[in-house]
C-alpha cells in the first residue's frame, strides 16, 4: 500500500545532482566517554532518548537528573547533542518553547534516559 501523497515507481536518482555524499557512518558504542569524544571530533550528534517520563516532558530549567523516572533501557525520542561540561550534556529539542528555550541540560555519567544507547553520525 503506497504512502499517502507518494508515488511508486522507478528511482530517478542522478549522481550529478547530489549536493553531499556520505563517505562513512558510525553507530556509537553505548558509552558516554565515546559519545563525548565523537562530539568533540565530529560536532553535533543525533541521539535517541527516553522522553516518556512526565518530569522530562515538563522540564523547564536546571540540570535534569531524574534517574528514578527515566529508564535508560527504553528510548522513544530524538534530540541533538550539542555540547557538554563535566556535569551535564547540552541537548537541543524541537518541542518549541520547551525547556530552556528549546535546550536541555542532562546529567552526565549515568547514561541517563539512555542518551548513549543509540547515537550515530555520518561524515560527508
Amino acid at each position: 500500500m503506497p504512502l499517502s501523497g507518494f508515488m511508486q515507481g522507478q528511482c530517478t536518482f542522478n549522481r550529478d545532482y547530489a549536493i553531499a555524499n556520505i563517505s562513512e557512518w558510525s553507530i556509537m558504542p553505548k558509552n558516554e566517554d565515546a559519545l563525548a569524544f565523537a562530539l568533540w571530533k565530529v560536532g553535533p550528534i543525533p541521539v535517541s532518548i527516553n522522553a516518556a517520563p512526565k518530569s522530562f516532558q515538563l522540564y523547564s530549567n536546571g540540570i535534569y537528573d531524574d534517574e528514578a523516572s527515566c529508564d535508560n533501557s527504553k528510548v522513544n525520542h530524538a534530540m541533538l547533542l550539542l555540547g557538554y561540561t563535566k556535569d551535564y550534556w547540552i541537548l537541543k529539542n524541537w518541542w518549541g518553547s520547551w525547556g530552556e528555550d528549546g535546550y536541555m541540560r542532562l546529567a552526565r555519567g549515568k547514561n541517563l534516559c539512555g542518551i548513549s544507547n543509540y547515537a550515530g553520525y555520518v561524515t560527508v
